[in-house]
């Protein structure tokens, strides 16, 4: 069996699609935010620190995402989805702790980190999406590649490396991550549509 074989077999026994699909929306409507807040006041200073713009909220936007994760991995029933789920959610954890605790700190220390994640996340959701046969699939694809172009500019600083930039590519990870959430919640209603399908045709 080859790598996409096993890919088109992946199933998931975890919460169900609606409640992916509202989380999904709301996480889009934070990311769209942020971004906007970003863009028409970049000079903003949060928590009594100067020069980090908005980076210490995306921080906490992301460390929610993580905890949101870490909850999945706990409600979910096999082994595998319990893995799956915690590696991803270790990872918001960790690099959205370290973007709050250094948020006194030059954010020129952070650009690397960031860009990393961001790159990661992107790759992670290019793989999972040659799983997901549906439709939607290509707009996940557009956002896993968006996440990835934005990581490859951090590491450039290119055009800048200022706080307000990193800022507003951790706000599109925080949108382009919703509109994937939002792809897998319609994935998982067109395989449970198809499973109730087949058990009626039965």
């Amino acid at each position: 069996m080859n790598l996409h074989d096993k890919l088109s077999n992946l199933q998931h026994t975890g919460i169900s699609w609606w409640r992916y699909l509202i989380r999904g929306v709301v996480i889009l409507v934070v990311g769209v935010t942020l971004i906007l807040l970003t863009i028409l006041k970049p000079d903003v200073m949060l928590f009594h620190t100067r020069d980090t713009s908005w980076l210490p909220l995306c921080g906490f936007a992301v460390l929610a995402v993580g905890f949101l994760e870490c909850f999945d991995a706990l409600m979910t029933k096999e082994s595998k989805d319990f893995f799956l789920n915690l590696q991803n959610a270790l990872l918001d954890v960790v690099v959205a702790g370290l973007i709050v605790l250094s948020s006194n700190d030059d954010p020129l220390r952070l650009s690397l980190l960031i860009a990393a994640f961001l790159i990661i996340k992107g790759a992670y959701r290019i793989i999972l999406s040659y799983a997901i046969q549906n439709v939607n699939v290509v707009f996940g694809r557009i956002g896993a590649g968006v996440s990835i172009l934005l990581g490859l500019l951090i590491w450039l600083q290119w055009p800048t490396s200022a706080a307000w930039f990193l800022a507003f590519c951790l706000s599109a990870e925080i949108g382009v991550r919703g509109l994937g959430i939002i792809t897998f919640a319609l994935w998982l209603k067109s395989q449970k549509n198809s499973a109730t399908n087949t058990e009626i045709d039965l």
